[in-house]
């Protein structure tokens, strides 16, 4: 009998480690072969803030979505870098989906990514919803985008980032900002001040220059009105008699005619 059961332990003990095996080889096969075969890496990196993106995060194509976020890291962290400032970028690795890149069924998904990176693929953190959640969008910006310029050897295909309309809105108003705090706004009110002055003391001196000459003025306006009345009325003889223009109005007799 204590064979018998024995016996039984043993079994149950076999299907145990034998469903425990199984169970652990399709994790590594999903983790590691069967459920990355489909995708393939690639990097991009940022200067501003990723707030709302996470691990997991989509990465959409105008709008469609083609991949995930696999790791958020440092460019520094990543790689070595000479200059501090390419250390604090942030860095992010993006899982993409080859399936949807073969657009042409003849170039391979790397190719057709580099093919789009070279006619202007940017990459952005968007906002999605008012969740606070993001998620990484890659499009073709139709304005100027500032060249971000990458100063260490990649490994992998890098799309370059692009500022998002919120972040360059904000970008803005901080430029003019920075401005208005630069400006001498007391020097400035001085001047118009001062100007306002100016301008009032020159329409004093021409309304004083006026009252004193007013009567050469008026004289020279009814100069002006007789001048003009006597050549309406020449105008008017020339009309009705032009042989006016070649001979004086009263011309001599002729000697015979006397």
């Amino acid at each position: 009998m204590a064979n018998d059961n024995q016996a039984n332990y043993a079994r149950i003990g076999f299907f145990i480690i034998v469903g425990i095996a199984l169970i652990l080889t399709t994790l590594v096969w999903l983790g590691g072969f069967g459920g990355n075969k489909n995708e393939f890496l690639v990097e991009t990196f940022f200067s501003n803030p990723v707030s709302g993106l996470d691990v997991g995060s989509a990465v959409n194509l105008r709008g469609v979505r083609v991949g995930s976020v696999k790791r958020i890291s440092f460019v520094g962290a990543e790689y070595d870098v000479t200059m501090p400032e390419d250390g604090r970028k942030i860095y992010v690795l993006l899982a993409l989906d080859r399936r949807l890149f073969r657009l042409n069924h003849v170039e391979s998904p790397e190719r057709m990514l580099e093919a789009f990176v070279s006619k202007g693929l940017h990459a952005t953190v968007s906002a999605s919803g008012v969740t606070g959640l993001s998620h990484i969008e890659l499009n073709f910006p139709k304005g100027h985008v500032p060249e971000e310029r990458i100063n260490w050897k990649t490994r992998r295909i890098t799309i370059p980032p692009a500022p998002s309309i919120l972040q360059s809105a904000a970008d803005s108003a901080t430029q003019i900002l920075d401005q208005i705090n630069r400006m001498d706004l007391l020097a400035a009110w001085t001047n118009a001040v001062a100007t306002l002055e100016s301008a009032n003391v020159a329409i004093g001196s021409l309304g004083t220059l006026l009252e004193t000459n007013s009567g050469n003025i008026n004289e020279i306006l009814d100069n002006l009105r007789e001048a003009s009345s006597s050549l309406r009325d020449f105008a008017n003889d020339v009309k009705s008699n032009p042989s006016l223009l070649l001979r004086s109005n009263d011309p001599d007799r002729l000697p015979e005619t006397r």
